[in-house]
């Protein structure tokens, strides 16, 4: 459950400290009122570290939640023990499941303030439904203008937010007799939120923490006007993690071993798995006022060893302006704040200062069209997949700061692709969202089921990809066990040709050989090239970076889900033009005017153009055959790179899901030194290809030379 941080009085940070980080947990001297002592340690890991016996003592046990939770229960004769603010992020999501477990009988509340993720909403029905939860969803009458209140009085989204959400539920569990409200306000938010005053002043004993912070609750709410006195003293809020001492490690090994009910929400803020609006809180919050909302609870995660730094930091990034956050802004009726008088955010460590997108918007290249075109049907599925294995175990920390690396290197994984009037364009919408970075755990796992496991991770990678909100490619750790872990990478063909692949792969070389802080060779500006390209006469530029004839147009077609394979070995590896002589030479002997269009992926590719051959006719003119070829795809790693290309058919960097091409499509892949032909068509056309013996007289063919 995403709530607000209680924003300290702001005062701007002093000018000797504003670049500094705490050397433990990562804190900026852009916080208000935060200091570093002569070893860089900041003034709240000092007060940890002097007081954590006391500090700790706030915190208990599940058996004193629960003993809690079910005495209130009895004493008002309730029959449901409590109420779960369920949001079906992954914070709320857990807590569900411990109540379960704990044998608690729980009804869930969500609060719907027009922004939470669609994802998010379907864990709460599915996960609710399959465990026979009661549950409710409100939503309040005007949440737009309460956004807008809270930022022009707060600059966060949330504070309006999370009062809406607990005037809400408090009324609904008083008129349900419900005596407790269960909250997954995360420790280092209850360190925030509720003690950090406390401690501040010298307070430990929650003896005495404990009735200040009641009387302050009804305060708080009377302040609002919205819920009477009455209601408030008859329900307690509990929050669930002040007995929990759970990680946020922990939190996803329990959701993963249930993932066939709860699913990991792709298009929400950095800080937030459930609520898409939260970027446009921080946005404001971070111009506005020169440091992000969420510094104060994520930091106090690291202190509390629920969180790393590395993590920690990818949290804290500003999200930029992209047009998703504009929308949203626009749409509750705040103005985006374009110049702060604030100090500006720098980089501290493994993240960087988020900018603002280019303001220009870049047509796409004739390839990039070509994408697009080829794949009307589904074209934020068209990525190509890579499975690596790396020389070590896991190393989750390691994944994150390369990929952080390679997002901030190559401004091609950063764009995104809006739709107008007159066609596609492209931007650069920053370093937006999180770093996409997955874990698949296939610890004692058989082996024989790996293969299993990372297909359909590449089909779900696939399905999360979004042109217009990204992310459009991702990297998931393949952690198993004791046993060198595995990289699989997915990346969209808008995004990357075959040449852009291996710059890539070099750059991800060098970044894990040296524990992801190697320097990097400086890439040119990927929308520069785009606009070179766009205005070339040359003519279309192909996928595999070649130039073919200037209004060549590919066949258009529907997305076929009927492409099947046929794969015939050729003998040893031979060349992208060897081929297409015998192609040529094998349709002229059957009698056909040849038409194959050639795309060379390796690193010696050059343009091949053939004839005309038509067994059936195109629907809009152009070639029926395509031949890429791919070589041996262990070439695309550089020389001594870390990783070793794993081969199988669960990650097969030749082959995208179908396009749709209606024609014949051809991958030269090179397998255990023999080179194969596999030959991609519909059931008819594969059996035309049958009956002519099309693909076994081309492999005689090279064979034989």
């Amino acid at each position: 459950m995403t709530t607000h941080p209680v924003q300290p009085p702001h005062s701007p940070p002093g000018p000797d400290t504003a670049g500094d980080a705490c050397v433990r947990c990562g804190i900026t001297g852009r916080y208000p009122g935060i200091t570093f002592d002569a070893a860089g340690v900041c003034d709240l890991c000092v007060l940890y570290a002097r007081h954590a016996t006391e500090i700790n003592a706030y915190f208990g046990d599940t058996d004193h939640f629960v003993e809690l939770v079910r005495s209130r229960a009895r004493a008002r004769d309730s029959a449901v023990d409590c109420l779960l603010l369920y949001s079906g992020g992954k914070d709320s999501s857990y807590v569900l499941y411990r109540l379960i477990d704990l044998g608690l009988r729980v009804r869930t509340f969500t609060f719907d303030n027009g922004f939470i993720s669609r994802t998010a909403l379907r864990n709460v029905e599915t996960i609710t439904a399959d465990l026979g939860i009661e549950h409710v969803t409100l939503t309040h009458s005007d949440q737009n203008a309460v956004f807008r209140r809270s930022l022009q009085q707060h600059k966060s989204v949330c504070n309006g937010c999370f009062r809406s959400l607990l005037d809400l539920s408090l009324q609904h569990a008083h008129d349900l007799g419900i005596p407790t409200i269960v909250t997954g306000l995360s420790r280092g938010q209850i360190m925030d939120e509720r003690l950090s005053w406390f401690h501040r002043q010298g307070i430990f004993d929650p003896a005495e923490i404990e009735p200040r912070l009641r009387e302050g609750r009804r305060v708080y709410h009377q302040s609002g006007g919205m819920v009477p006195a009455e209601v408030v003293d008859s329900v307690e809020v509990v929050d669930y993690y002040r007995y929990s001492d759970i990680t946020k490690d922990g939190i996803r090994a329990l959701l993963r071993s249930r993932s066939d009910l709860w699913s990991q929400p792709g298009d929400t803020g950095f800080c937030s798995s459930n609520c898409m609006i939260n970027d446009a809180g921080v946005l404001v919050h971070t111009r506005e006022r020169g440091f992000h909302n969420y510094e104060a609870p994520t930091r106090w995660e690291v202190r509390l060893g629920h969180l790393e730094r590395a993590e920690a930091d990818e949290e804290l990034r500003t999200p930029p302006a992209t047009p998703r956050v504009r929308k949203m802004l626009l749409q509750i009726g705040y103005p985006l704040p374009e110049e702060s008088t604030a100090r500006p955010v720098v980089a501290t460590r493994t993240t960087v200062a988020s900018a603002p997108p280019v303001s220009r918007r870049t047509p796409l290249t004739p390839a990039q069209c070509r994408v697009l075109r080829d794949t009307a049907g589904a074209p934020g599925r068209q990525a190509r997949s890579l499975l690596l294995q790396t020389p070590t175990p896991a190393d989750k920390a390691l994944v994150r700061r390369v990929a952080l690396r390679l997002l901030l290197h190559h401004e091609a994984l950063r764009l995104r692709f809006e739709e107008r009037s007159d066609g596609w364009r492209q931007y650069d919408a920053g370093p937006a969202g999180a770093v996409p970075v997955l874990r698949l755990d296939a610890s004692g796992r058989d082996p024989s089921a790996e293969a299993g496991l990372v297909r359909t991770a590449v089909d779900r990678l696939r399905s999360r990809l979004d042109l217009t909100d990204g992310p459009l490619w991702q990297l998931a750790l393949v952690d198993r066990g004791p046993l060198p872990a595995r990289l699989l990478l997915v990346v969209h063909e808008l995004l990357a040709d075959t040449r852009s692949w291996r710059l890539l792969l070099r750059d991800l070389s060098a970044l894990w050989a040296n524990g992801g802080e190697a320097a990097l060779t400086p890439t040119e500006s990927f929308l520069e090239q785009v606009s070179s390209a766009a205005v070339s006469p040359a003519g279309h530029v192909s996928p595999a970076g070649h130039v073919s004839p200037a209004g060549h147009v590919s066949p258009a077609g529907h997305v076929s889900t009927e492409s099947t394979r046929l794969s015939v070995a050729c003998g040893t590896p031979v060349s992208a033009a060897r081929v297409a002589e015998a192609l040529a030479a094998v349709l002229t002997d059957l009698g056909d005017t040849p038409d194959a269009e050639i795309v060379d992926h390796t690193e010696a590719g050059g343009p091949a153009w053939l004839g005309r051959w038509a067994p059936v006719p195109p629907a809009e003119g152009g070639s029926v055959i395509r031949y890429e070829h791919f070589g041996d795809l262990d070439g695309l790693l550089p020389a001594g790179s870390p990783f070793t290309r794993v081969v199988g058919e669960e990650a097969d960097f030749s082959v995208l899901p179908g396009t749709g091409w209606n024609g014949v499509r051809v991958h030269g892949v090179v397998r255990d030194r023999t080179q194969y032909m596999d030959w991609w068509c519909t059931p008819e056309l594969r059996r035309r290809l049958r009956a002519t013996a099309l693909p076994e007289r081309v492999a005689r063919r090279l064979t034989a030379s």
